[in-house]
């Protein structure tokens, strides 16, 4: 088995994904292992009839400050730890992000976590979990938050 030396965790500051990602640190630690967080979003584009609009640059300005704040508050909730623990915030499909990102850092594992949804919220919303076990070229954890 290859050795797990760098973890990357993907984050979206949901319940299942803090849980997911106490999980990570936590196997970080045993496997003494680093730890990169990444938070995936896509900037809304809204279609009219004569075109698109996107979203202005305040918009994404305060878009992006606040979720580098939340990234540094997760971190902060590991310091003391001993851990190397890195950060990033990227803009794109979040799957294919993810998938990017492993390979740009060499991570060795992605643990991230899973809404559980099925049905017709499973179908309309689709699972950026699903779609990187499907797309990852290195193992995933889902780690599911229990009820």
């Amino acid at each position: 088995m290859a050795e797990i030396r760098k973890i990357l965790i993907p984050v979206d500051f949901s319940p299942p994904s803090t849980h997911a990602a106490d999980y990570g640190v936590d196997l970080a630690q045993k496997l003494g292992a680093d730890v990169d967080f990444v938070h995936a979003y896509q900037l809304p584009i809204y279609a009219l009839p004569d075109g698109g609009v996107m979203v202005g640059p305040d918009f994404v300005n305060r878009l992006t400050e606040s979720a580098q704040r939340s990234l540094d508050q997760l971190v902060a909730r590991y310091e003391g730890r001993g851990l190397k623990i890195g950060t990033h915030l990227v803009d794109g499909a979040p799957h294919l992000e993810v998938r990017r990102l492993s390979g740009e850092i060499g991570a060795d594992m992605i643990v991230m976590g899973t809404h559980g949804r099925s049905g017709v919220r499973h179908f309309l919303l689709g699972s950026v979990a699903e779609r990187v076990v499907r797309i990852s070229e290195i193992p995933v954890i889902t780690v599911r938050l229990s009820d």
